[in-house]
């Protein structure tokens, strides 16, 4: 029988067996208040046995007597029951979450060029949904219970502690990892999250939140790739949906892929590429897919923007294109074709 099952069986016999006595001693005894017969049904059951009511002594009543007999002996073997399930759920219950954890350790511990997101909330939650849309492993780190549960059970991998600790961010795979979001609400704690991960990590690409215009300047310094304040890039985006709507309902079209199917996406050419050397009319990328390449990023730094169908690719370079999602998979296995699906994509663009 299953444990859950086994635990309403325990509870449901308790319920059961304290009626029947309740209700039996009124029976037989019924000058006794009916929160009398109760109380003296759980001392009996339970054998902690204060002594019994004057109505039912020895001569007064006793069927009442033969009846705390029979009560004593089921009670004794109910309770043991109850006792013995209960221990067993709690077992159970501290073994499933030891064995979660351990899954979990080693998922994490399997993962390598994935990302880590510190912080999951408001902010943190429109990430974690962002990477999870694009089928990225990613790790997030939180300290809310209840926010860890949440993700949990939405089948992400989390870990509940602090950003700021070496340990948490080496649970999370920071040696191995592609890069890291510092998402948190404090901007001193995005700060030494920022000096932290970037000491531990020299090639991961790292992108924080500041909540102050005067931190951006800060979290640069302490090592961080971008730095994004969520009120001044909420007033630009404001600001040029009044001066430039026709812009902004570009852009919007290019990044809102829950509303519009067309995606703005990157792709690095690796090593191998068969794009390597070739210029880009000579790829096939706009007679196959349907895909146009709005700019190159090449791997010294530089970044072509709306380049000629006579610009040559090189290796290390990021090609910045908009197009469907399935043409801009289609895009990365051209590009890629001897790298699994999703793990060439997403090159950072520091310009």
């Amino acid at each position: 029988m299953p444990t859950k099952r086994r635990f309403i069986v325990a509870v449901t016999a308790i319920v059961v067996l304290l009626t029947i006595g309740t209700v039996g001693y009124r029976l037989l005894v019924p000058q006794m208040p009916w929160f009398e017969c109760f109380y003296f049904t759980l001392i009996t059951v339970t054998t902690i046995g204060y002594g019994e009511p004057p109505q039912v002594g020895y001569g007064q009543n006793e069927a009442a007597r033969y009846f705390t007999v029979f009560l004593i002996l089921i009670g004794v073997g109910t309770i043991g029951y109850c006792i013995s399930v209960a221990a067993q759920t709690l077992l159970e219950f501290e073994l499933l979450s030891t064995l979660g954890k351990r899954k979990m350790f080693k998922d994490i511990n399997s993962l390598t060029g994935h990302f880590i997101v510190c912080g999951a909330g408001r902010v943190g939650m429109k990430i974690i949904k962002e990477i999870a849309h694009r089928n990225q492993n990613f790790v997030v780190i939180d300290q809310d219970e209840a926010i860890a549960e949440k993700l949990l059970n939405q089948g992400h991998l989390v870990l509940m502690g602090d950003s700021t600790n070496d340990e948490v961010l080496r649970g999370a795979g920071i040696m191995r990892a592609r890069g890291l979001v510092a998402a948190v609400s404090s901007d001193p704690d995005n700060l030494y999250i920022t000096l932290t991960a970037r000491d531990m990590n020299k090639d991961l690409y790292i992108v924080a939140r500041a909540n102050e215009e005067g931190a951006i300047r800060r979290l640069v310094k302490a090592g961080a790739n971008k730095v994004v304040s969520p009120s001044l890039t909420g007033a630009n985006q404001m600001a040029q949906m009044l001066l430039r709507p026709a812009v902004a309902d570009f852009l919007e079209l290019a990044t809102m892929q829950e509303q519009f199917e067309l995606e703005m996406e990157q792709v690095e050419i690796l090593h191998g590429s068969p794009f390597i050397n070739s210029p880009l009319k000579g790829t096939g990328i706009r007679s196959k897919l349907n895909v146009i390449v709005i700019a190159i990023k090449r791997h010294k730094g530089d970044m072509i923007f709306n380049p000629s169908a006579e610009t040559v690719i090189e290796e290390g370079d990021a090609m910045v294109a908009i197009g469907s999602h399935t043409n801009l998979e289609g895009l990365e296995k051209m590009a890629n074709p001897h790298r699994r699906a999703g793990t060439a994509r997403l090159k950072p663009l520091d310009g």
